[in-house]
């Protein structure tokens, strides 16, 4: 029982509960089974398991003094356990034997260096350890050992260095670190010691008098040490079959470089002369001579490499075959064929080595080529010098000389020690992985079962035990797409064509060069043809493996396509620039040459999938043709549209090329305006191609324009968007960042410079305009991804419908409905109209098509809704039938089935009693809905985390998009048939997808602000102005608690503008009905349904109603007053608010009275071109006529009634400006005040408009409630007309009297006016009731 308690203990130990565990364990464990338990934790738990070291330790200094005895015993099973490995005959050959080992010494050093406790060489003499694993070729073992002992010294207070007995010990390793021939992981494990204790190794003094006193080991096959590589570096080339990538002319010298005795003219590595770059124009320097020059820098290539190449290859081997053969034993754990484990183990090895080597050797090599190119040619000049000494102009040139041809001849010095590293790579793998091969091979001779490595599992290892169950080796050996993985090192193309152009260089290397871009000559590279290696998978014998997609080929077909064209333009002269691909006729050879590469991206497609390195190919070759086109004039737009034609026919054969051009296309050159103008193009024909995705230029645009404070890209965003929309190449839903930046610009809410704003509101309203103008009703919602939507602020739901944008006037508070009404109810009208034209156009069978596939879903989630397999098979049949790969078909199905789904709902309508009612049967509803929800889940067309979320996002888009349409079609045709209209199907499947796809997954959960914005721009276009039919359903969509409180709730605010959006919708509708005497039943119903929601806002989200109180109040009949006091009562949820009927309270001692409130709705956008003289006058009182032809301004279109938005707006302005330059209580006699007191001369009504504007503000407790208390008590007591201030009477009044809520600043106001004797308030006329 006492075992069983402690197992449990240690089992579930962590360090949130490290202090109560501690004592669980002091009460269970007696100083009795001390003994026992130390040589568990030490055998089980502490050699074994190095990350939960400082864990244990928590633990034990948690004993106290109890557990005193407990260290002791630990410490002596660990000793003990450090004997037996030490004299284990597997701890030179077992890699998991020396990992224990190694874990103990960190443990060791832990409990007794790092807690300042001495190790007694009477127990362990770390000196002596070390002295006897050189002798008997045990280093590879001790070495960390004693490395990770000495690491417990780094936060010691005694042991740290300089302590006598570190720093003897580091001597030590410092002398063994200088031995010839020792391996590199050796000292590696001494570098990273001397790094870890903060000490240089170049200032430990090596004890070598010590050491020579030992026995000398014997090096030949001794694990410590690599003979060959102490003799020979030359890599060889390897046995046939191996996985070397080319072979190489440039054979290595085979001795170090400090051995290699050259003659003055001689190199170690032959034909180099073939392959040294000097640039020609070095030649025609003084002093130069071409013979000497070219001897000195051959010399220099070839000193330079055999300085650098030694350690550098044996460092990359030694790092890349350690990893490769740890990665390569644990993954091929169960693969029987040796040649399959070789083929990985090579290609990994070579891969690692060579790219490390390449990183590693770059600086040095450098370094070193300039050195020696410096030596030999000061040398030169020496002798030839009068006085021996070069002058400056000539170590000037000297160092000219250095500089080119050490820039132009470092890229072959890395690729010669790169290809040398992974040759080397390739043999050491071999035989670091014999044993394995071996024994698989024996296994199968002598059993012919299947073998599995159990050697992985040993010794209480780590690994592979805590590795994640996706990478944990599994019976049955890797998948195809997991060995796919060891193909992807095979596709490292550019070092590739390097090695190509080593073994196949021109003798002179000027040669080489590309054509001019006035040459016929391709200007594609040609060598780019690299040949993939063996694929890791078996293919039958029987299978002709089909040949490669050859690069060669294509940049044989773009060398003929450009001479094609540059003879065209040629012989056009003056009008070339006039000819466009469209005008070319079918036969004309350039049109018979873009077949031609179709036709073999084509034929290499249908053929099999390209291969990783020939996916790299591609990718290169298209990279240079994208950068051909920034080389293109304007002039010559043929060109351009025959380049951007083969990167079209290219992305057919590699998808990942589309992917690409994107990030490709940001880093186009756009420094000039020429460069721009270029880049405008370019951008145009490559979203028109589908190489690019508009989602990625709308991001590009945002990012550049900042808010419209960079001119320059503002100016280019305009010109892409007309160019786009207007040539029907994208439509604005396709950019709704940027056109709502554009939006803002023009409301005045932008960040463009004021000296420059005027400049551009003109053209960016005539483009918005435009844009409006080709803008149909029938396209799709804008896609409103979330990592847009969590990066920036939160964007209106900009550009979702034309005619709903045109009401957008009165979504931002500009003017009453009026105007809109008539735009918004032809809506469904236009798109009915649109959905007919598109079932018109439809192929035949088509409805039957959809209605089949649907039958068969319906069945089978009927019969096998659980099982997988099934659902996959159902997703692959849709997806075969073009469904969520073609645009056309994806709109087709989704029309149809929407309105197969909804007529079968309808047509299940049973009666339940004699009121005409009926219920419906919703099984095929909620079954459709399912497949949408599983073809959202599982959307992955490749890519990042973000791109696959922007993709589901994008398709729920389009479904809801397909779904408002039809919904409102639906409704329109209803009208003119004699059947009532049954919103309850719709509502159904609207609000299944809406609980379905916010539902808690791990697929939707990170896109969760797209995805509730998406459904928000639907109900935005769904509203109750344009269906009207729809509203009780549209209001309990909008009201569900998955959407209102979600989108409410999203951090940063990022979900108040769209519920900002859909409660204007919701008062738009409202209003009309309203302002009548008399309401219906029906909008009786749907006015208490809105005061709900609204209380429901008031008590959990009051400060979104108080942030946009002005845009609610601009769309509020004047006659709704407990509507518009439930809209100002509301305050932040932190404010407490004082008593209004608090005896002498002082309004303007209060903390908050100083604080202005926050504004969230637009405040100057409804003033237009009246703000800026509106500023004008306040801050110099100029114009100085501006009060006096002020109120014509503010009338409406029709010259009758005043702008209740425009009042708002300016009462709502002018008071924020006078609190801003307020220095004392004093509000008279101000310019402020003159606009007031002017807004008093209005008509009776147009003053009730004024006044209501002004009471608007009295609010909760702020600097504007107290500042307009006063200016409403201002005008009382000031006016000379009793009609004002019984007019002030009734607006203060008319809004008490209703049921509550009152806002605190209309009773403190009112308060105020009846209890100030200074405002004689029942002594006028109208207090007294007419007897």
């Amino acid at each position: 029982a006492t075992k069983d308690r402690v197992q449990f203990i240690i089992n579930n130990l962590s360090s949130s509960n490290l202090e109560s565990k501690a004592k669980e364990l002091q009460d269970v464990l007696s100083p009795n089974h001390f003994a026992w338990f130390s040589q568990i934790l030490v055998a089980k738990r502490i050699q074994s398991q190095l990350n939960l070291h400082s864990l244990y330790l928590k633990l034990l200094d948690q004993l106290g003094d109890y557990g005193k005895g407990l260290v002791e015993a630990i410490l002596e099973n660990v000793y003990w356990h450090v004997g037996k490995h030490l004299r284990s005959p597997k701890i030179t050959t077992s890699t998991s034997e020396r990992s224990l080992l190694k874990n103990l010494g960190s443990w060791l050093g832990q409990m007794t260096l790092a807690r300042n406790r001495p190790i007694l060489q009477l127990t362990l003499d770390c000196k002596e350890l070390l002295y006897q694993g050189y002798e008997t070729g045990r280093l590879i073992a001790v070495t960390p050992f004693v490395a990770m002992i000495l690491q417990g010294a780094k936060n010691s207070v005694v042991f740290k260095p300089p302590n006598p007995w570190v720093m003897g010990l580091l001597g030590v390793f410092r002398a063994l670190y200088d031995v010839d021939a020792l391996k590199m992981n050796i000292k590696f494990e001494v570098e990273v010691l001397c790094k870890n204790l903060g000490v240089r190794l170049d200032d430990i003094p090596a004890r070598t008098s010590d050491l020579s006193k030992r026995i000398a080991p014997n090096k030949e096959k001794n694990p410590d040490f690599n003979v060959k590589n102490s003799t020979a570096v030359t890599p060889s080339t390897a046995s046939s079959g191996t996985a070397t990538p080319t072979k190489s002319t440039a054979t290595l010298p085979s001795a170090p470089a400090s051995s290699v005795k050259m003659q003055a003219t001689e190199t170690v590595i032959p034909k180099l002369a073939d392959f040294v770059t000097i640039n020609p124009q070095l030649y025609q320097l003084a002093g130069v001579s071409p013979p000497t020059l070219q001897r000195s820098a051959q010399m220099a290539v070839d000193r330079a490499i055999n300085e650098v190449i030694q350690p550098i290859i044996e460092r990359s081997v030694t790092i890349a075959c350690i990893t490769t053969k740890d990665i390569v034993t644990k993954d091929f754990a169960a693969a029987n064929d040796e040649n399959i484990m070789r083929k990985g183990g090579r290609l990994m090895a070579s891969n690692l080595a060579g790219s490390l080597a390449l990183v590693t050797c770059r600086d040095p090599l450098r370094s070193s080529l300039a050195n020696h190119l410096r030596t030999l040619i000061s040398a030169d000049f020496n002798r030839n010098a009068s006085n021996g000494v070069p002058s400056d102009q000539e170590k000037v040139t000297i160092e000219q000389i250095v500089s080119s041809c050490a820039a132009d001849n470092i890229d072959f010095g890395c690729t010669v020690v790169e290809k040398a590293a992974s040759e080397k790579a390739i043999r050491d793998i071999d035989e670091a992985l014999a044993p394995a091969f071996e024994a698989r091979k024996t296994h199968r001779e002598q059993t012919g079962q299947p073998y599995y490595d159990m050697s992985i599992f040993g010794c209480n290892a780590r690994y592979p035990a805590a590795l994640p169950e996706l990478l944990r080796p599994k019976v049955g050996g890797l998948r195809p797409d997991e060995l796919a993985v060891y193909e992807a090192f095979s596709s490292r193309v550019p070092r590739e064509l390097a090695t190509t152009v080593l073994t196949n260089a021109p003798t002179n290397a000027a040669s080489a060069s590309l054509p001019s871009s006035g040459s016929v000559a391709s200007p594609f590279p040609s060598n780019l043809n690299a040949a993939p290696s063996s694929s890791l998978t078996p293919t039958p014998a029987t299978q002709q493996p089909q040949p490669p997609l050859s690069i060669e080929t294509l940049s044989s077909l773009a060398g003929k396509l450009n001479a094609s064209v540059i003879e065209l333009l040629s012989a056009h002269g003056p009008r070339a620039a006039e000819i466009t691909l469209s005008m070319l006729p079918p036969d004309h050879q350039i049109r018979q040459l873009l077949v031609a590469v179709q036709r073999y991206v084509a034929a290499s497609r249908t053929q099999r999938a390209l291969s990783a390195i020939e996916q790299e190919a591609v990718l290169t070759f298209a990279q240079s043709v994208f950068k051909r086109l920034y080389d293109i004039s304007l002039s010559e737009p043929l060109r351009l549209e025959v380049f951007v034609a083969l990167l079209e026919s290219l992305n057919e054969c590699c998808p990942q090329l589309g992917h690409a051009m994107g990030t490709w296309a940001t880093y186009a050159p756009t420094e000039t305006d020429t460069q721009r103008k270029l880049h405008l193009t370019i951008l145009l024909l490559l979203v028109r191609s589908h190489l690019v995705r508009v989602s990625e230029v709308d991001d590009f645009l945002v990012k550049n324009v900042d808010r419209g404070s960079n001119t320059v890209w503002l100016d280019f965003a305009v010109l892409f968007i007309r160019a786009a929309v207007l040539e029907r190449i994208a439509t604005a839903s396709d950019m709704p960042k940027i056109m709502d930046v554009l939006t803002k610009i023009v409301e005045g809410r932008g960040l463009v410079p004021q000296q420059s704003l005027n400049a551009y509101l003109k053209p960016i309203s005539k483009i918005l305009e435009e844009v409006r103008a080709s803008y149909g009703p029938t396209s799709s919602l804008p896609s409103s991804p979330s990592d847009h939507q969590r990066a920036s602020s939160p964007s209106s739901v900009s550009f979702v419908h034309a005619t709903l944008k045109r009401g957008e006037k009165t979504l931002q508070a500009y003017s009453s409905i009026s105007s809109s009404l008539d735009v918004l109810s032809s809506a469904a009208r236009k798109t009915a109209d649109a959905v007919a034209i598109a079932a018109r156009n439809d192929p035949p069978g088509t409805r039957q098509q959809v209605t089949m596939l649907l039958e068969s879903w319906i069945r089978l989630n009927i019969d096998a809704s659980g099982s997988e397999k099934a659902l996959a098979q159902y997703l692959q049949l849709l997806q075969q039938n073009g469904v969520g790969k073609v645009e056309e078909q994806t709109e087709r199905f989704f029309r149809h089935s929407t309105e197969l789904v909804v007529e079968a709902v309808s047509a299940s309508a049973q009666r339940i009693d004699s009121r005409q009612q009926t219920v419906l049967n919703y099984t095929v509803a909620d079954s459709y809905t399912k497949l949408v929800v599983l073809l959202i889940r599982y959307m992955n067309s490749g890519g990042t985390q973000e791109q696959v979320a922007l993709q589901r996002i994008s398709l729920l888009n389009k479904i809801l998009g397909i779904t408002a349409r039809c919904l409102m079609a639906s409704y329109e045709r209803s009208k003119n048939s004699d059947t009532q209209w049954d919103q309850r199907p719709w509502f159904r499947i609207l609000l299944r997808l809406l609980c379905d796809v916010n539902a808690p997954s791990p697929a939707f959960d990170p896109m969760s602000l797209g995805i509730i914005t998406v459904f928000g721009s639907a109900f935005h276009v769904i509203q109750p102005l344009v269906v009207p039919g729809f509203s009780f359903a549209w209001l309990e969509l909008v009201s569900h608690r998955i959407f209102l409180s979600k989108l409410l709730l999203e951090e940063d605010q990022k979900g108040w503008e769209m519920a900002h959006q859909l409660l204007i919708d919701l008062f738009l509708f409202l209003e009309p009905h309203l302002r009548r005497a008399e309401l219906t039943d029906a909008i009786k119903h749907f006015y208490k349904g809105t005061l709900r929601v609204l209380l429901v806002l008031l008590h959990d989200f009051p400060s979104f109603l108080a942030g946009y109180h002005l845009s609610f109040c601009n769309v509020i009949p004047d006659n709704c007053i407990q509507l518009r006091n439930l809209i100002l009562s509301a305050f932040p949820r932190y404010m407490v608010l004082p008593d209004p009927f608090t005896p002498n309270l002082k309004i303007d001692l209060l903390p908050e009275i100083s604080q202005s409130p926050t504004l969230l709705s637009n405040v100057v956008g409804p003033l237009g071109s009246l703000r800026a003289d509106l500023e004008s006058y306040l801050k110099t009182r100029n114009p100085p006529n501006f009060v006096n032809d002020l109120l014509p301004q503010l009338y409406d279109e029709g010259g009758m009634e005043v702008d209740t938005p425009m009042i708002n707006s300016l009462v709502l302005h002018v008071g924020i400006q006078a609190i801003a330059k307020l220095q004392n209580s004093q509000i008279a006699h101000t310019p402020e005040m003159e606009v007031f007191q002017k807004l008093m001369e209005f008509d009776d009504r147009n003053r009730y408009i004024c006044l209501n504007a002004i009471s608007n503000q009295l609010r909760y407790p702020s600097s504007h409630t107290h500042y307009f208390s006063c200016v409403m008590l201002f005008l009382f007591s000031e006016a000379k007309d009793e009609s004002v201030k019984e007019q002030i009477t009734r607006v203060l009044l008319e809004r008490l009297i209703v049921h509550r809520p009152h806002p605190w600043g209309l009773l403190i106001t009112f308060i105020e006016l009846i209890k100030n004797q200074r405002y004689q308030f029942w002594n006028h006329p109208f207090t007294r009731c007419a007897t």
